[in-house]
């Protein structure tokens, strides 16, 4: 047990010690403020036909701790998703592979440290939650049950379920990042279907009692017969919007259990990731043609006595930035899997295929998050595989190689929407083919800042999976390549914003080297 307790203990000191963790946090708590607008704030967050609920505790409770459990559940896979590999990167893994700890105890304490450590997030929306009481309430009497009752009973079976999950991904996709990070982001889109047409016992969020008590609040207050739920940032004129009072829900044994199933549920997953855990025995098997042909090689290998200096080729130096760029592109083409190429065709023909607005709106952004992995690790990989000091002696690093991670990675994001942009010019389209290439660019060189000034590809990773969700719900302030219709303010927003990543980007880059 005291090797248990240190390994979740020494875990969570790590991730919670980190940038990535700060800025989530701290992302988190403007979310936190955001899911409860003001009285005079253009958009709503939960509301059940036209009518909004009077912002009492219940109210504030529910609804912060709603759009928290979805938010955690958003994010929160890919913020703690790492703690294994650390483990196998470091070689601390090896040495807890020779220790008496069993699989389910080590999984079961990384489990652990990811709860933990999402835990330590809805604490600080919770406090948030209190906080925006004090300042939003309008007289109403401080119930702190009101508060508290919908984290224990809705955020905390989720974010459970999500850290069980991040250990399973490592365990049985280790060796294939991209599919555990594309495929939760698919699981997660699931679950939010799922949600619309479950009855709440297999509701992820645990939103569904909480909706179903407050439709039933309306109807029992009004005679309207719109009882629609519409969650998330909805920006719409609230003049004909009504204001009814939201009491809480009254929780039954059949309620309290379907949460406490999916706590269960991470358990199982657990048991059975133990049974399949390779214990860092992740020694990657040498194919017998690979074999024979270094042996082939080595055999027919010219001896260094019968090498002439004077028929080698000479030496001609390079100092452009093309042969970086080529280098750049074969490295993102080869990275991941090769069959991830067949869905990245797949997506390109769904572009040429599809209706424009599909296309643009919910085809584009998809395709472009599956490059999540190609991008998350740009400008970083050089610190990763540890071969910085190098790069950065190199001949103008800041000139030559930044630049030309930059270029390789916006080809990759305009070639894959091609097909899109060659639609729109035939049909003399000019605005959205500029909206496409100025995201393109935006997303790379976001990649390219996020992952300098983290030093890291996990809070790109994060805000990536945020923006490509919140698109698909068509928020407009996340719309970065144009895929709502706007202007030509659009095109200059992104242009300042572009240049202000590019300025961070090369300032920071430029403190690095010098620092070395």
């Amino acid at each position: 047990m005291d090797a248990f307790y240190k390994i979740i203990i020494s875990d969570y000191k790590q991730r919670t010690r980190s940038y990535t963790f700060l800025i989530t946090l701290a992302i988190s708590l403007y979310f936190a403020y955001a899911f409860l607008p003001a009285a005079n704030a253009a958009y709503t967050t939960v509301r059940i036909g036209n009518y909004i609920g009077v912002q009492n505790a219940a109210w504030i409770g529910y609804v912060t701790a709603m759009m928290t459990s979805v938010f955690l559940a958003m994010t929160g896979f890919y913020l703690v998703n790492s703690g294994i590999k650390k483990d196998i990167d470091t070689g601390v893994g090896e040495i807890v592979a020779t220790t008496p700890i069993s699989n389910f105890n080590y999984l079961f304490a990384k489990a652990c440290s990811n709860f933990l450590v999402l835990l330590s997030i809805t604490g600080c929306v919770f406090v948030m939650s209190i906080a925006l009481f004090f300042i939003r309430s309008a007289g109403y009497p401080f119930d702190l049950a009101q508060l508290i009752l919908p984290y224990l009973l809705i955020t905390l079976p989720t974010i459970c379920f999500v850290a069980a999950l991040a250990v399973a991904g490592e365990v049985f996709l280790h060796r294939y990042t991209i599919l555990m990070n594309v495929g939760y982001f698919f699981f997660f889109c699931a679950m939010g279907s799922l949600q619309a047409s479950t009855t709440g016992s297999f509701d992820l969020f645990g939103n569904k009692p909480v909706t179903n008590a407050m439709q039933e609040s309306v109807a029992r207050h009004s005679r309207g017969t719109n009882l629609a739920l519409s969650m998330g940032f909805n920006f719409s004129d609230k003049r004909d919007f009504h204001s009814f009072i939201f009491n809480g829900v009254d929780w039954t044994i059949t309620g309290i259990l379907s949460r406490l199933l999916w706590i269960g549920f991470g358990l199982l997953i657990i048991f059975i990731s133990a049974k399949y855990f390779h214990r860092f025995d992740i020694k990657q098997k040498v194919k017998t043609k690979k074999k024979s042909r270094s042996l082939e090689i080595t055999l027919h290998a010219q001896p260094l006595h019968d090498i002439k200096l004077s028929e080698l080729p000479p030496v001609t130096p390079a100092y452009g930035i093309m042969p970086f760029v080529k280098t750049e592109l074969l490295m993102l083409y080869r990275k991941g899997p090769r069959w991830l190429w067949i869905i990245n065709t797949g997506g390109m023909i769904a572009l040429s295929l599809a209706p424009l607005v599909i296309a643009h709106q919910m085809i584009l952004p998809c395709l472009w998050f599956l490059q999540v992995a190609r991008w998350s690790d740009l400008a970083t990989k050089e610190k990763t595989n540890r071969i910085h000091y190098f790069t950065y002696a190199s001949y103008k690093p800041l000139t030559r190689l930044l630049p030309a991670q930059m270029m390789a990675g916006i080809i990759i994001s305009l070639v894959l929407a091609s097909p899109l942009l060659i639609r729109y010019l035939l049909l003399m389209q000019f605005l959205p083919v500029f909206n496409i290439i100025m995201g393109g660019i935006f997303i790379v060189l976001f990649a390219v800042a996020i992952g300098i000034l983290s030093g890291g590809k996990k809070l790109f990773e994060i805000l990536f999976f945020l923006f490509t969700y919140l698109n698909i719900e068509k928020v407009p302030f996340t719309d970065y390549f144009g895929g709502m219709n706007h202007g030509m303010n659009y095109i200059f927003l992104i242009g300042g914003l572009i240049m202000l990543l590019a300025f961070i980007s090369f300032t920071w880059r430029k403190m690095e080297i010098s620092r070395v």
